[in-house]
């Protein structure tokens, strides 16, 4: 980036104080591993969110359980990140993210020995401790090891290891499921959860990750006072409640009305093009003004979330949706993610990532409780498509609101 002198003279002046840090490269080998950790940690996760709902079915489940059970899980992570949040800036990146690792590997024994609904869900009131660890520590972490013009970038290349996860995780444990059965991909899972353990425990934090002073609910109270965030954190809503219902009920919705044989591809799909959509979006939204790239890409995933209620009729959608879809969410959630670090002060990254991924949470819960009630009496095909055409609106009308400023697109 040219005049780096200058910009962090500006940043100073303007009270950005992470923008006008100077650059840091963390280890290579601190890197390799935590991309490689939270990659198997997050196939853990990521295929319990899609193989979860049909194991509720075989338990004699319903949508509505599936849906209770979901808001349960998120709502119990934003409870618990309240505490493990800041923990993350009092006392470093790395506990809240061993434990996360731990939590995802030992909730597959779990579901495991879970013979019951209501057994289930408290494993995964239990599943909830990974996602209130691991997420927000995770994403404080690259960000520490990021040089300061390359933000964008290092974030696309975490939300890589999203990506990567949701490729081979609900296929590989569909294919397990359909071979074997759940107790075969549940001991299967927690080797693979296991695995990461072990590469995360080997990594060495940046000493200045830590920032003892605060206690939880008064970092929490200044990150809320960052008002230029409210508009990050409506986006990041948006994306989530859009992506919540398609992992929690896309699967279960394609097993029950068609004929694919591997629901779980679709995730596939998904994340093949959203290995694209990371890094092109971390490479214009470092250039552009953040706004362009998100609502564009939320314009995305809300048309391939809508075009679900034609996918009985019409096999094709089953690939438009997932390319649609996957380049929304991926590159949606990679600027927003970018722009969210840009907007708040790095001394409290942890909570701000914290309240992020809790906003995520919610949005998730909430989407996935109504969807499980709502698609009771319309159906799951028209609640897919109302869900999808609430988030294309929603996006196009911030965008154009944007645009109507003028100099959307001039270099940042």
């Amino acid at each position: 980036m040219e005049n780096n002198d200058g910009e962090r003279i500006n940043a100073l002046n303007n009270g950005n104080v992470f923008a006008a840090e100077p650059q840091k490269r963390g280890s290579k080998v601190n890197l390799f591993l935590f991309l490689c950790g939270a990659v198997f940690s997050f196939v853990t996760f990521y295929s319990s969110l899609t193989v979860l709902p049909l194991y509720v079915y075989k338990l004699g489940g319903t949508e509505f359980d599936t849906g209770l059970q979901t808001i349960l899980f998120y709502l119990a992570s934003i409870l618990m990140r309240f505490y493990f949040g800041p923990l993350t800036d009092r006392k470093g990146r790395k506990i809240p993210l061993i434990i996360g690792a731990f939590v995802f590997a030992t909730s597959s024994l779990f579901f495991l020995i879970s013979d019951s609904i209501w057994k289930l869900t408290l494993a995964r009131i239990y599943h909830a401790v990974g996602l209130a660890t691991f997420f927000s520590s995770g994403g404080s972490l690259i960000v520490d090891l990021a040089p300061s013009n390359r933000v964008g970038i290092y974030i696309g290349m975490f939300r890589l290891t999203f990506v990567l996860a949701l490729l081979t995780g609900p296929s590989l444990a569909m294919s397990v499921i359909n071979n074997y059965n759940f107790n075969v991909w549940f001991v299967f899972s927690f080797l693979i959860g296991l695995l990461s353990l072990l590469m995360l425990a080997l990594i060495k934090v940046p000493v200045n990750s830590v920032n003892p002073e605060s206690g939880s609910l008064q970092k929490f109270r200044v990150v809320l006072k960052e008002k230029a965030a409210y508009q990050v954190y409506y986006g990041i809503a948006l994306v989530s409640l859009t992506y919540g219902v398609l992992i929690n009920f896309g699967v279960l919705f394609m097993d029950q009305n068609t004929g694919i044989p591997n629901p779980g591809l679709y995730f596939t799909y998904f994340s093949i093009v959203g290995i694209f959509g990371n890094l092109v979006s971390g490479y214009l939204s470092d250039r552009w003004k953040r706004p362009v790239v998100v609502w564009s890409a939320v314009m995305l995933l809300g048309i391939g979330t809508g075009v679900f209620l034609f996918l009985p009729h019409i096999p094709g959608i089953f690939f438009i949706s997932s390319i649609l879809a996957g380049l929304g969410y991926s590159g949606g959630m990679a600027s927003l993610a970018a722009w969210l670090v840009e907007v708040t002060d790095k001394d409290h990254r942890g909570t701000v990532l914290a309240l992020q991924e809790s906003v995520i949470d919610l949005s998730i819960g909430l989407s996935s409780f109504f969807f499980g009630a709502i698609s009771g009496y319309m159906g799951m095909g028209y609640t897919f498509a109302v869900i999808g055409l609430f988030a294309f609106v929603s996006a196009l009308i911030k965008f154009l609101a944007f645009c109507s400023f003028g100099q959307a697109f001039h270099h940042k």
